[in-house]
């Protein structure tokens, strides 16, 4: 009986696992919504005539992803530290966003190295 009451793995109580589990999933959310708001900055900017106006949109469209990769970065951390105590969901949530960046810098550092 005394195991029934005893606090999950961690020192951590089961409010503390939801708000930091919905900690995690908003800052991964973030993350992602980041690198997509970065995706059609970058698009205006490519396509604008103005070396002025292309360099501005390529700078908002890198301070987006430079953003975005932070949040994925910090929910990577986040659920890193508290691995044990959260969901199977929140866990992959927080480590998506910065595994596919890793993965497409990956993928472009190759394509570089092979031409």
């Amino acid at each position: 009986m005394a195991e029934a009451d005893a606090p999950p793995p961690g020192g951590a109580s089961g409010g503390d696992t939801v708000r930091r589990a919905r900690r995690v999933r908003s800052i991964a959310v973030w993350s992602v919504a980041l690198f997509v708001a970065a995706v059609p900055v970058a698009f205006v900017s490519a396509s604008l005539g103005n070396a002025s106006e292309a360099q501005t949109g390529s700078l908002l469209a890198l301070l987006f992803w430079l953003s975005g990769f932070v949040a994925a970065v910090w929910a990577f951390v986040v659920a890193f530290r508290h691995w044990d105590t959260l969901p199977l969901g929140t866990r992959w949530l927080a480590s998506l966003p910065l595994l596919v960046v890793l993965t497409l810098i990956a993928l472009v550092m190759l394509a570089l190295v092979s031409f």
